[in-house]
């Protein structure tokens, strides 16, 4: 009974690292705490542009990585994504900057959630995932571990 259950667990792990899906680290400014997630990787404007749209559900700790090559006033909206989420903005030394909740939009115009300053990561989870982890000022995302599993375009 324990062979299909390890086959099973193996082959899960294959396919969620052949989809992309990465380990992505954030802790706190004295490193006392942790969150560990699984997260996709959107470096691209195309896989940018759809996001989270159309899903109707998120794991817990999950969650999707925007990775931009130049730091910049980040903005986004929630256009036709179906599920409440928290998006957290990091800067390019990867210190957090700010952080939102994100309502689900349906009908146009939707409202934007912009960083607070430059960022060149942001970081979409299901909403309570900050407070879960108590993620603030302070709390860093590893951009060397970043780097290593994106190449923005």
């Amino acid at each position: 009974m324990k062979r299909p259950a390890c086959l099973l667990v193996l082959t899960s792990a294959l396919l969620l690292s052949a989809c992309g899906s990465k380990q992505l680290t954030l802790s706190s400014y004295d490193g006392t705490k942790t969150a560990v997630l699984t997260v996709e990787i959107a470096d691209s404007p195309k896989e940018q542009e759809k996001g989270l749209m159309n899903r109707t559900e998120l794991d817990a700790d999950t969650g999707m990585l925007f990775v931009f090559a130049e730091p910049q006033m980040l903005s986004f909206w929630m256009k036709d994504t179906k599920i409440p989420l928290d998006i957290i903005y990091f800067d390019a030394a990867g210190e957090f900057v700010s952080t939102l909740s994100m309502e689900p939009c349906t009908a146009m115009p939707c409202p934007g959630y912009p960083a607070a300053s430059l960022s060149s990561y942001a970081l979409e989870v299901n909403k309570g995932f900050r407070e879960k982890y108590q993620i603030g000022t302070g709390w860093k995302i590893d951009v060397k571990q970043v780097q290593k599993m994106s190449k923005p375009t």
